[in-house]
């Protein structure tokens, strides 16, 4: 089973899309953990969710209360001590949490589509393609 930390771009994807990013998010050869500040940002944007999926509003709260059964969520708290080194190695603030969190749990990779990411090299970072090719050549995809 492989760890991942998911950013807040792949759960919008996974709620919009119907593509290979929903199945992933709910494989069993993925655990996931997110911040609690992802399911904060999720509720701040679920009407913009509404709009762009084809779901009816009873869907996209089936899939979002799947999703919190699924996503292991992690205090603040419990990386807080990391948020100083987490800005100064990343641009985008709203990305600042998921690096804290993936630096507490010893660099865990992160999974997201954001290039703000990619531009530090403290913590691998998987592309959902990226995800899938590593994935295939583990035989868990």
């Amino acid at each position: 089973m492989e760890l991942l930390v998911v950013d807040f771009g792949i759960i919008f994807t996974g709620l919009t899309g119907k593509g290979v990013t929903k199945f992933l998010l709910f494989s069993k050869n993925l655990k996931l953990f997110a911040p609690e500040y992802l399911f904060e940002e999720l509720k701040e944007h679920l009407s913009r969710v509404k709009l762009l999926s084809s779901l009816s509003s009873r869907e996209i709260d089936s899939l979002i209360s799947r999703l919190e059964g699924h996503i292991n969520v992690v205090k603040k708290s419990e990386f807080e001590a990391l948020l100083e080194e987490a800005k100064s190695l990343i641009s985008d603030p709203d990305d600042t949490e998921y690096l804290a969190l993936s630096l507490s749990m010893n660099k865990c990779p992160i999974w997201s589509n954001d290039p703000h990411f990619k531009k530090q090299s403290l913590v691998r970072v998987f592309t959902t393609e990226e995800l899938v090719e590593y994935l295939k050549s583990k035989g868990l995809f």
